[in-house]
């Protein structure tokens, strides 16, 4: 009866040994499988939805400072608004999950400019009538031109 008590008693310690060892050999298994995870989530875009009602002044085109202000605005509805620098302007934008583009010509009120403004706002139009895409980072927006035209970074208006 002794040596089958001795028995239990030792197999009964090889299992307590032997369950945790195998707890820590599985461990990293699951820690790399919910790194994986997460790292196959990072690669598919989420949805964000448009920041509509705010304003956002422009920063920069191509790194290339405004010689004017320039912003826009952008309604739930995509009734948007704005100053180009040489013109004021109202019109409607179809905006998708990460590309916006007008639903027909913005109407438009001039203003006096010198050329390097209106240079300026052309790539502007260039790029906001030419379906770009949009993200944003923060209280930035971030527009790009279809096909590389250039990329525009505007900063939420407090």
């Amino acid at each position: 009866m002794k040596k089958l008590s001795i028995a239990f008693a030792a197999l009964a310690s090889l299992l307590v040994v032997s369950v945790p060892a195998d707890a820590k050999k599985n461990q990293p298994a699951q820690d790399q499988t919910q790194q994986k995870d997460e790292n196959e989530d990072n690669g598919i875009p989420r949805y964000q939805p448009f920041p509509h009602n705010q304003i956002f002044n422009l920063n920069d085109i191509n790194g290339k400072a405004p010689p004017k202000e320039i912003w826009l605005r952008i309604d739930s509805t995509g009734r948007a608004t704005g100053s180009s620098g040489c013109k004021n302007w109202s019109g409607i934008f179809v905006i998708g999950p990460n590309r916006l583009g007008p639903r027909a010509m913005p109407a438009f009120t001039d203003l006096t400019c010198d050329q390097a403004a209106l240079a300026y706002e052309h790539e502007f139009w260039g790029i906001l009538l030419g379906g770009p895409y949009w993200d944003t980072k923060g209280d930035d927006l971030i527009i790009k031109g279809f096909k590389g035209g250039g990329v525009m970074h505007f900063t939420r208006s407090m």
